[in-house]
């Protein structure tokens, strides 16, 4: 009997790390706050993932000297590092009004991480940065694949070209796309 309490340990182990994976992800669907936010989807096939939707929020390239922020000048920002996008509702859409380093107290606000690496420093012209949240891609049936290639094929102004996404940002700043409504 003894001889086997290692791999017991083991087993029970690896079953605790899939409990928390699934918690993890699960989270902001169970407590998180729904809101709803503009995209620009592209059509992607992938033999493996099949068809799924590429996305590209506002924030996705940020012009810094236009939001209020707190990133240091000259400090380098890796892809990795943590920051917080401050979201507020504007009209039915939330929108980015701030970048910062931890939340705001009562603010809503999105968990981002650099794509690049960024310099902010205006020798440098560095004025851009680069973000992503981990909802920029979205699974989507054969029917709305053909549907978002039809949307695609519209003029850019065409108000039928709207898209947006509903999200659930949990109280940490983590986020899951519930929704991608045409």
């Amino acid at each position: 009997m003894r001889k086997n309490l290692p791999l017991w340990i083991l087993i029970v182990f690896q079953l605790f790390i899939l409990a928390g994976m699934f918690v993890n992800a699960f989270y902001p669907i169970w407590l998180g706050q729904e809101i709803r936010l503009r995209v620009t989807a592209h059509k992607w096939h992938d033999v493996v993932r099949g068809n799924y939707a590429n996305l590209t929020y506002p924030f996705s390239s940020l012009q810094i000297d236009t939001l209020p922020n707190d990133l240091q000048q000259g400090k380098l920002y890796y892809y990795g590092d943590v920051l917080y996008l401050q979201l507020e509702k504007k009209g039915n859409f939330y929108e980015p009004v701030g970048l910062y380093h931890q939340c705001p107290e009562g603010s809503l606000c999105l968990r981002v991480t650099p794509t690049h690496t960024y310099v902010h420093d205006k020798a440098y012209l560095y004025l851009h940065i680069n973000l992503q949240a981990g909802i920029e891609s979205y699974f989507i049936d054969y029917s709305r694949a053909r549907y978002l290639d039809s949307i695609n094929s519209l003029p850019p102004d065409s108000n039928s070209s709207q898209l947006s996404v509903l999200v659930r940002v949990a109280p940490n700043g983590t986020a899951r796309i519930t929704k991608l409504l045409f």
